[in-house]
């Protein structure tokens, strides 16, 4: 009995000390179940993001999905006495030109995955602007494949069209250097510049031994409708979503071998290398590290030669689908609002 009357003698002269170290452990037990609703709250989202992913590659692409009409209207600009193809789309408080690469269509791309998911993450933060370079898609035809003079007129009448003074310009591939010659030509109406997956020149020469060799350029033309591009140019649409003969179609569809071959010597003459140490405007070069059209060495020769320019490698083999790069969409969205309007 003695024992226990100390022990409660004890508790008494000691239980502001005990009162203070129950709450201790109440509060711990809260934190603790809180950070366990997280932790469950966290992995339930992964699991619905991994299932929401399976399902987008699930679904089977078909040529009538692609050739599908695009999502949003499609306006024509006057260059040169052409009508030149664009569509706007998009919110924001910056506007972004979208030059596209070697091949353009408004429709097909608008419903490819790669495209078509990079373009919404661009527009969920910006005013998208995007068109089909003359000759191509649904912009008029051309006899010849235009210069790099002309690609910059039709950026030029897409802008006046659209209605846009000033601009950044997202360069993709073959894109990228009529952006760069537009930045030097009409600085005025230029903020920013991206480039993604692109070269200042593509032909391997004596003066630039990093290039592409003539042969692997000429490659394109005999492979082009055969499906055998696909994992160079779209590594990250799986035959399972997209089967080879619907991608075959895709190609067919949206150019023939004789004007992939035209294509091909405009490549082989593009080089704005000597334009690069002129630029002056905030330039966000992105690449990467796999892509297996324009090797990674290409991009990054290109960020060292422009004034200032940043350089971000991205892990992956894909050529342009940012898309499946949250943080390259990431990085460009915090380049886009750094620019002053």
């Amino acid at each position: 009995m003695e024992f226990l009357a100390a022990i409660g003698s004890w508790i008494s002269e000691h239980e502001s000390m005990l009162s203070g170290a129950a709450a201790i452990i109440v509060l711990f037990g809260v934190l603790i179940s809180g950070l366990n609703f997280l932790l469950r709250r966290l992995a339930n989202s992964r699991k619905r993001a991994e299932a929401d992913l399976e399902v987008k590659h699930d679904k089977k692409i078909s040529l009538a999905d692609l050739s599908a009409p695009a999502p949003y209207p499609i306006n024509h600009a006057q260059s040169d006495g052409l009508r030149i193809a664009y569509a706007q789309f998009g919110q924001g408080s910056h506007n972004i030109l979208i030059a596209p690469g070697i091949i353009s269509h408004l429709n097909i791309m608008s419903n490819l995955p790669p495209f078509r998911e990079t373009a919404a993450a661009l527009a969920s933060f910006a005013n998208i602007v995007t068109f089909d370079k003359r000759g191509q898609g649904l912009s008029d035809p051309s006899l010849t494949v235009p210069s790099l003079t002309e690609r910059v007129h039709d950026i030029e009448a897409v802008l006046d069209a659209a209605g846009m003074d000033k601009v950044i310009l997202y360069g993709v591939s073959e894109g990228g250097p009529m952006c760069v010659k537009f930045a030097l030509d009409h600085p005025e109406r230029v903020q920013g510049l991206i480039l993604v997956g692109t070269t200042a020149r593509w032909l391997q020469g004596a003066d630039f031994p990093s290039g592409i060799q003539e042969r692997a350029l000429d490659a394109m033309v005999p492979a082009w409708g055969t499906a055998k591009l696909r994992r160079i140019f779209f590594p990250s649409i799986p035959p399972e979503t997209m089967s080879d003969e619907t991608y075959k179609s895709f190609e067919q569809l949206v150019a023939t071998r004789s004007s992939v071959k035209q294509l091909v010597e405009f490549m082989k003459e593009t080089d704005v290398r000597e334009l690069l140490p002129q630029l002056r405007c905030p330039t966000l070069v992105i690449h990467f590290a796999g892509d297996m059209a324009i090797p990674v060495r290409l991009g990054r020769a290109m960020a060292d030669a422009i004034p200032n320019a940043e350089f971000l490698e991205l892990p992956g083999t894909d050529h342009a689908d940012l898309s499946s790069s949250p943080a390259g969409i990431e990085r460009i969205k915090q380049f886009t609002e750094s620019l002053q309007i």
